[in-house]
C-alpha cells in the first residue's frame, strides 16, 4: 500500500513538471511571435507580379473641318507646349468674312439714326396734341392716331437697332469660333510621336494629323485575386520596381511612388478569380517606358476585419 502511494506521488510530480515545461515553452513561442508581429507585418502589402506599364495620354489629334493645311509646325521627335498651336488649315475666306463682321459688330449708325427719328416723332406728336388743348378738334383724331403710331413705331425701331447690333457681335464670335476649328491645339505637354500630314495637303472631317504623346505619368496595370481587393481602395499607394526579364539593369533596384486609381468593377472570366486594377505613377525622368514589365506592392491599410473570406460554396 505504501508503495503503491509512492509510485502515484511520483507520477504525479513528474506529470506536473511536464505541464510546467510545456507551459513555459508555449508562453515563449507566444512572446516571439508577439516579437515578429511586431517587426513584420504580413498583411500591410500585397505584391502584385506581371505589371505592365502603359502610357495615360496619349492621343492622335485630328482636323475639326475639311481643308488645306496651311502648316504642320513640329516634327516627329519634337517636344510642344500645352496650348501651342501646331498645325491649321487655311482661313482666308474665313479671315475676310471675320474683317466685315467686324465692322458691323462696332457700327451703331442704327441705332442713333432710331433714337433720332423716335425725338422727332414724340415731339411731333406733343405739338399736335397741344393744338388741339388750344383748339380742340383743330387735329382729326385719326392723324393723332397716325402720329401716336409713329411714334411707338420710333421705340420698336431702336429695340430692332439694338438687336441687329447684337446679332453682329455674335456673328464675329461664331466667325471667331470657326477660326479656331481650323487650328491644332496641344491639349498637354508632350512629345509628337507620329505625322500623318505635312502642309499643303487636303484633309477631310476627322482625319489623322499627329500623334502626341506625354510620358510624365504611366499606368501600371495587372490583375489582383479578389480577396485581396477587399485590402485596398482608389487611392491606396503603390510602389513600383521594374521587372525587365531576362535581363538585370540598375534601375531595376529603384522604386517609384504612385497610387490606385482604377479597380474594375467586374471579374473577367479569362483570369478567373482576378480582377483588373491600375495605378499612377509620376514618370518626370522617363525611366518608366510604355511596354516595360514591373512589380507593384500595393500598401494596404484597411482593417483585417473587412477582408474577404474565402468560400466553400462552388
Amino acid at each position: 500500500m505504501n508503495l503503491t502511494l509512492k509510485n502515484t506521488l511520483i507520477y504525479s510530480m513528474l506529470a506536473l513538471g511536464a505541464c510546467l515545461i510545456q507551459s513555459d515553452n508555449r508562453l515563449s513561442a507566444d512572446e516571439k511571435q508577439g516579437t515578429d508581429a511586431s517587426t513584420a507585418d504580413p498583411d500591410s502589402s500585397i505584391t502584385v507580379n506581371n505589371c505592365r506599364i502603359k502610357l495615360i495620354d496619349r492621343v492622335i489629334l485630328g482636323s475639326d473641318r475639311p481643308g488645306v493645311l496651311e502648316f504642320v509646325e513640329p516634327n516627329e521627335g519634337e517636344v510642344v507646349k500645352k496650348g501651342q498651336v501646331i498645325a491649321a488649315l487655311k482661313s482666308d475666306a474665313l479671315q475676310a468674312a471675320k474683317a466685315t463682321a467686324k465692322k458691323k459688330a462696332t457700327n451703331d449708325i442704327e441705332i442713333r439714326y432710331a433714337e433720332k427719328a423716335k425725338d422727332t416723332a414724340y415731339v411731333e406728336l406733343e405739338i399736335n396734341l397741344e393744338i388741339n388743348r388750344r383748339l380742340p378738334n383743330a387735329v382729326t383724331k385719326l392723324d393723332i392716331k397716325r402720329l401716336t403710331l409713329n411714334a411707338e413705331k420710333s421705340d420698336l425701331q431702336i429695340e430692332q437697332a439694338e438687336l441687329e447690333f447684337e446679332m453682329n457681335k455674335l456673328q464675329l464670335n461664331e466667325i471667331d469660333a470657326q477660326i479656331e476649328e481650323t487650328k491644332i491645339i496641344a491639349p498637354f505637354d508632350g512629345i509628337v510621336t507620329k505625322k500623318f500630314r505635312s502642309t499643303g495637303e487636303v484633309v477631310r472631317h476627322g482625319d489623322e494629323v499627329l500623334e502626341l504623346v506625354s510620358t510624365k505619368r504611366v499606368k501600371v496595370e495587372s490583375y489582383v485575386n479578389i480577396e485581396d481587393t477587399w485590402k485596398f481602395q482608389i487611392g491606396t499607394p503603390v510602389e513600383i520596381q521594374l521587372d525587365i526579364p531576362g535581363i538585370r539593369l540598375p534601375i531595376e533596384e529603384k522604386q517609384y511612388p504612385g497610387k490606385i486609381i482604377f479597380i474594375d468593377v467586374e471579374v473577367e472570366p479569362i483570369h478567373g478569380k482576378s480582377i483588373r486594377v491600375w495605378a499612377e505613377v509620376e514618370n518626370q525622368e522617363d525611366d518608366l517606358k510604355a511596354g516595360y514589365m514591373a512589380t507593384m506592392k500595393i500598401l494596404t491599410h484597411k482593417p483585417d476585419s473587412k477582408v474577404a473570406q474565402k468560400s466553400d460554396v462552388k
